[in-house]
């Protein structure tokens, strides 16, 4: 049994060890490079400012993959009316579950009922019998 707990325990410390090591790897960020030289990078004129409003100043992945606003709002859009439509299907299937809990409380009322009255009239054919024999004593 202990050495069974060892074991566990040497696995535990890899696992841990190993779960430590790979989330360091995947977090470390992607490195940048930066250009501290002024003579390398040519100077704004006017003709180029103009250029460089139109287009991003940041060519990173994020800003080339970054939406425009009608598809965020078409997304936004396809969002809501699906959302429209599950809490549609959520108050549904919410009035079922009030039916079923209603008509299964209807039962359970059925059956009270029924096995009151079987028992009344069980009870009746006993205290029949009982009083008809003693008369015929």
């Amino acid at each position: 049994m202990s050495q069974r707990s060892s074991l566990l325990k040497k696995y535990y410390k890899y696992s841990l060890a190993s779960i430590i090591v790979i989330t360091a790897i995947s977090a470390q960020a992607a490195p940048t490079v930066t250009n501290n030289d002024p003579a390398a990078t040519p100077p704004i004129t006017s003709q180029n400012t103009s250029a460089q409003s139109t287009t991003p100043a940041n060519n990173t992945l994020a800003a080339q993959l970054q939406p425009s606003d009608k598809a965020l709002s078409d997304a936004n859009q396809a969002l809501l009316s699906r959302n429209a439509q599950l809490q549609r299907q959520v108050n549904d299937l919410q009035t079922q579950v009030n039916v079923l809990v209603y008509e299964s409380k209807g039962q359970l009322f059925l059956y009270g009922a029924f096995t009151v009255l079987i028992s009344l009239l069980v009870g009746i054919f006993v205290s029949w019998l009982v009083f008809v024999r003693r008369e015929r004593w």
